[in-house]
């Protein structure tokens, strides 16, 4: 196959970008640099360089408009909520079985799987620390034990698979070019895999940790408690227990909707929207009458200031990534475009042996190297373009390769194993961040060996 100056230059800026993201630095500049430059090979024109940063960026948000929205109606009932203090009740139930340190962990880490499912893990970062991590301490959960919890169920196990709001998927299968319903359906042996490992491993650690925390005498374990005790009582009103029932219902009976109309990606990604911003207007005006329709608006737009924070690099990274597919490239050059990372991926398989071992661990490698920046999204239009090119080339799964790339993404930049990305639950749990990277380096290490082998298998 013949290869031009603009496959050349894909090739060059991947490197680039990977390497940026591999010394820990945002790689927005050498993406935007890289479009400029393809733009130009292909337009022949530095006015065609120009258009293509700006058309290439319009088709990527475009593409990922409908996660961005809903993440931020999220966001903005997350505020709503936790102004009238309906946040701390949701969680009430839950802290009545906190009785001993090993069920802390469990229920610590389930709570947040849940609460990052529908409220995504840095609100629930906020709200499981306040209500929840007290009460473990008080039971004599070590922090970091609590922060292990936290950081495994939700950045790791909630974000890297997003079934409910299908943020990562979504963008993993976009720029793979498969049925979102079909990689989510793909993700899951190897998610059982990475959270049967993860979990096992981080549990034996945690306790060890919880017998030394036993063994310390009474006064010193008292003075870790800094937050409210498991004994202190959440102020209540009737509109916040009201919201505290309703909420969880609603999004319990709308998971009940979609499995049973089958609704998958823009169908399902619309109903959670809508009754997410349905139930924040119904509890703004309850809570505050006429003062609601001023304060709606502060709730989404901090809503939706957290999505744009999240997408604005993704958008960015993904108007570069999705050039070498090539149903992102004829929207931006027209018909007769190529997909430029496909073309690279048949030529190297001429010089190297692609096959599903090769494809397995340099998907995990470049999906751990591009997840070192910090953001667990970024690196997925590259991932998932990966994958669509090797399976093109290699006869395989697109959908296995895909999933395993984006698991090994967010797990690491999603906030897991890097000390700069572990930063919010370390804070909530006042532990150091170094200490909580560490100890979750092992399990999470541990389990994209056995995911990988797995997908492999899959392939």
């Amino acid at each position: 196959m013949h290869l031009t100056g603009a496959h050349w230059i894909y090739a060059a800026f991947v490197v680039i970008v990977v390497a940026t993201m591999a010394k820990r630095r945002d790689a927005l500049i050498p993406c935007i640099a890289g479009t400029f430059f393809i733009g130009w090979s292909i337009t022949g024109t530095a006015l065609g360089a120009v258009e293509t940063v700006f058309k290439s960026s319009l088709i990527a948000t475009r593409e990922l408009l409908d996660i961005i929205l809903v993440i931020s109606v999220i966001g903005g009932l997350a505020a709503a909520l936790a102004e009238i203090g309906a946040e701390r009740l949701m969680l009430e139930p839950a802290r009545r079985f906190m009785r001993s340190p090993q069920r802390a962990f469990w229920i610590i880490g389930l709570v947040m799987l849940v609460a990052s499912y529908f409220l995504w893990p840095t609100p629930a970062v906020a709200l499981v620390g306040a209500v929840l991590v007290p009460v473990a301490e008080h039971v004599k959960l070590p922090a970091i034990s609590a922060a292990v919890a936290m950081n495994i169920f939700g950045h790791g196990i909630a974000l890297s698979t997003d079934y409910v709001i299908q943020g990562a998927p979504g963008i993993s299968a976009k720029a793979a070019n498969v049925p979102v319903e079909s990689l989510i359906k793909s993700q899951f042996p190897l998610i059982v895999t990475m959270s049967l490992v993860t979990v096992t491993i981080a549990f034996v650690i945690a306790r060890r940790d919880i017998a030394h925390a036993l063994a310390e005498p009474a006064d010193q374990a008292s003075n870790k408690v800094t937050g409210p005790t498991a004994e202190e009582k959440t102020p209540r009103s009737r509109i916040a227990t009201a919201a505290a029932i309703t909420v969880p219902l609603a999004y319990l009976l709308v998971v009940v909707v979609l499995v049973t109309f089958r609704l998958r990606g823009g169908e399902a990604t619309a109903v959670i929207g809508g009754v997410t911003l349905l139930l924040t207007a119904v509890f703004t005006m309850l809570a505050h009458g006429t003062e609601s329709l001023d304060l709606i608006t502060d709730y989404l737009i901090k809503g939706f200031g957290f999505g744009m924070k999240i997408f604005t690099p993704v958008i960015i990274m993904a108007s570069f990534f999705y050039l070498g597919s090539p149903e992102i490239a004829r929207q931006v050059f027209g018909e007769n475009a190529r997909g430029l990372l496909f073309d690279l991926a048949s030529s190297i398989s001429g010089l190297l042996p692609v096959n599903r071992i090769t494809v397995g661990f340099l998907e995990t490698t470049i999906g751990g190297i591009v997840g070192l920046s910090g953001s667990g999204f970024s690196g997925l239009p590259l991932t998932g373009t990966l994958a669509g090119a090797f399976a093109s080339v290699a006869q395989l799964k697109t959908e296995t390769i895909a999933a395993l790339g984006q698991i090994v993404t967010v797990w690491v930049g999603g906030g897991c194993i890097i000390p700069w990305g572990v930063v919010p639950v370390a804070a909530i749990c006042r532990v150091s961040p170094k200490e909580l990277a560490l100890k979750n380096f092992i399990p999470v290490v541990l389990g994209f060996i056995m995911t990988t082998i797995v997908a492999i298998i899959l392939m």
